[in-house]
Formats: C-alpha cells, sequence, structure tokens
C-alpha cells in the first residue's frame, strides 16, 4: 500500500499552459527589447539628450505590457 503523497491533491497545469507562459514572457521581453532601443533614440534625438535612457525603458515598459496584455486576452478568449 502507497502512502499518499503531496501532490497528489494538488492540480498540475496543462503542459500547453506552461509552454504559453514561457512563450508570453519571452515575447514580451523581446517586444521591450526593441521599444527600449526605439525609445532611447527618439527621445535622445527628439526630446533630450538626458532624457534617452529613461525615456527608453519607459517606451520598452509600455510595450512589455502592451504585448503581455493582449497575449493574455488572447489567451482566455480562447482557452477560457
Amino acid at each position: 500500500m502507497s502512502r499518499p503523497s503531496y501532490t497528489d491533491g494538488v492540480s498540475r497545469r496543462h503542459p500547453l499552459r506552461d509552454q504559453f507562459e514561457v512563450g508570453r514572457r519571452r515575447e514580451a521581453f523581446f517586444g521591450f527589447l526593441a521599444g527600449a532601443g526605439i525609445g532611447i533614440i527618439a527621445a535622445d534625438t527628439w526630446v533630450s539628450p538626458w532624457l534617452g535612457v529613461p525615456g527608453g525603458l519607459l517606451a520598452g515598459g509600455a510595450v512589455y505590457a502592451i504585448i503581455y496584455g493582449y497575449e493574455t486576452i488572447m489567451w482566455r478568449k480562447h482557452h477560457g
């Protein structure tokens, strides 16, 4: 007779959900890198040389949030 283990009552997520979570973070991170690069160039060129990096990080963060939010909404729309 086997003893019940700690994980017997714990529900595990579907492997597709785990794959989606990894992909969503990866895509959002790549979006952050592209947004940060563009934001640094744009802020440095058209706003102020002192706002290049902060402006780029702000733009990258905005792109990250948009992609992460969009992917979440689409997952919930198609998979509940």
